[in-house]
């Protein structure tokens, strides 16, 4: 045999033992690639199980599967005083409840409106069911005390009507400067029918320049909360206060004393109603907060608001403005932010322009609001509101910059700065005109709300309470983490 045949011998050796050896090595990395990829998927396994069979634990205590000797206390504890305070406001609401013959001669201390004169008390006891009588001497808004002889009295639909004579009658101070406010909005709107009821309803209260096809129009487009004064008129005349108090650099506390002396005289002048009580002891309740502690406790002030309200007019419960005016102020307090907090990371977290993200926040806090009055919208009016918290969106504002024009044109006249009417009437029009125009177009649209033909009970008001109690404040915590939760991850894998 050759040389050169021996060496391509040998060099086919070399090469098949090198390529024998690059495909072994070849084999054992593929191989610790395989291993270490089952390793790590058995270690996520074992991950896996060992979070669902905690979350497992978590949704078996979730569910009071193992409840605590504390825990049970700490509900017992609950439970015993709620129900005592069941019991002391049923004896209290005994207490103070007129029991005597409505017919004869009665003192009655009423809230004139108009034509008619709702009944606030009888010989300083209260009704059980809504009162009121004609307004047969003329009586300028506001209230009086009344002597007056019973002589027929009519009931339908829990609400009494008393005919008969008045004998004589005490008008409220308070009623002096009420004609003095009325009289600037009678020199500067009267010729503007829409404009100068919305301005006595918005800062009066007074709703009797108000329309039935205008009353129809502002409840039909969810909007009807701007000529009822609430919470919103109360904290505007709050914020324009201290805002007035900043300019001519007052000091802290002395700004919001001042500030609380002029609300506590405002409330007064426009009467107070259950729906005004409550929203004028949250807002004292907050600047009193401010001056002490200066912190706001809006739990601790709606709470104090609640059980005033009751104490000084244990019927106030039974009023539908304050039932819906509280339902507003809960869902804003406690159902609208863990709400918000478990969308926080799929919604507002993904909107990166500030104005989108706050209409969106509106529209979210919005439909809140409307989602936990329906069962007293279905209740009370047989009606269910669809898409109408949706024009709240720029309803509300326009509406709040004409209350908050007409606040200020009521402060220009009490201090004769009369000589800025002609802007400020001709800045109030244009303005007005605007949310007018937006309220008949926002009544044009179909199916934002839609009457409901059957009669709902008290029994559903309680349930879907209940339900969406559970839903607020056990459910949604439950699932609110750092991440998604492990159901969903495990969901996923699948869809």
């Amino acid at each position: 045999m050759k040389k050169r045949d021996f060496d391509k011998i040998n060099f086919k050796k070399v090469e098949i033992q090198k390529n024998k050896k690059t495909q072994k090595n070849s084999s054992l990395e593929e191989y610790d690639l395989q291993m270490k990829k089952f390793q790590e998927k058995e270690k996520k396994k074992i991950e896996l199980q060992k979070r669902l069979q905690k979350e497992k634990e978590n949704f078996l205590n979730f569910f009071n599967k193992k409840i605590g000797i504390e825990e049970i206390k700490n509900n017992f504890k609950i439970i015993i005083l709620f129900l005592v305070g069941v019991i002391i406001f049923i004896f209290y609401l005994n207490f103070v409840t007129f029991k005597g013959n409505l017919k004869g001669e009665k003192i009655l201390y009423v809230k004139m409106d108009g034509s008619r004169g709702s009944i606030l008390k009888i010989n300083n006891k209260y009704l059980k069911n809504q009162a009121s009588i004609k307004n047969t001497k003329n009586f300028e808004y506001g209230t009086y005390l009344i002597n007056f002889d019973v002589k027929r009295i009519t009931t339908k639909n829990n609400y009494t009507t008393f005919d008969g004579k008045i004998i004589g009658w005490k008008e409220s101070k308070l009623n002096i400067f009420r004609k003095y406010i009325l009289n600037i909005f009678d020199d500067l709107f009267l010729t503007e029918d829409n404009l100068y009821a919305f301005s006595k309803a918005a800062i009066l209260g007074e709703k009797s320049e108000v329309s039935k096809d205008m009353k129809d129009k502002f409840k039909y487009t969810g909007l009807a909360h701007l000529i009822v004064i609430s919470g919103t008129h109360i904290s505007l005349v709050i914020i324009g206060i201290v805002k007035l108090l900043d300019m001519i650099s007052l000091a802290y506390r002395p700004k919001y004393i001042f500030a609380l002396v002029i609300l506590t005289f405002y409330c007064a002048l426009i009467g107070f109603s259950p729906g005004i009580l409550r929203a004028y002891i949250m807002g004292a309740m907050m600047i009193l907060a401010r001056i002490l502690f200066e912190k706001e406790e809006s739990k601790k002030s709606l709470l104090i608001s609640f059980v005033v309200n009751v104490v000084l007019n244990p019927y106030s419960i039974f009023d539908i403005s304050m039932q819906l005016s509280y339902m507003a102020v809960i869902a804003i307090i406690f159902v609208y932010p863990p709400i918000k907090k478990f969308f926080e990371k799929s919604i507002f977290s993904k909107i990166k322009n500030e104005i989108l993200r706050n209409t969106v926040d509106l529209m979210f806090l919005s439909f809140v609001i409307q989602f936990t009055s329906i069962p007293l919208f279905l209740y009370y009016f047989q009606k269910l509101p669809l898409f109408s918290f949706l024009l709240n969106i720029i309803g509300v504002p326009i509406g709040t910059i004409v209350i908050q024009i007409l606040f200020f044109i009521m402060l220009v006249n009490i201090l004769k700065i009369t000589f800025l009417n002609s802007i400020l009437v001709f800045i109030t029009k244009i303005v007005f005109g605007s949310f007018e125009g937006f309220i008949y177009a926002g009544s044009k649209i179909p199916l934002l709300q839609i009457g409901v033909s059957q009669k709902f009970s008290i029994l559903f008001i309680f349930s879907f309470y209940i339900i969406l109690f559970i839903i607020v404040f056990k459910i949604i915590p439950f699932f609110i983490f750092d991440k998604k939760p492990l159901i969903i991850n495990v969901l996923s894998k699948f869809f």
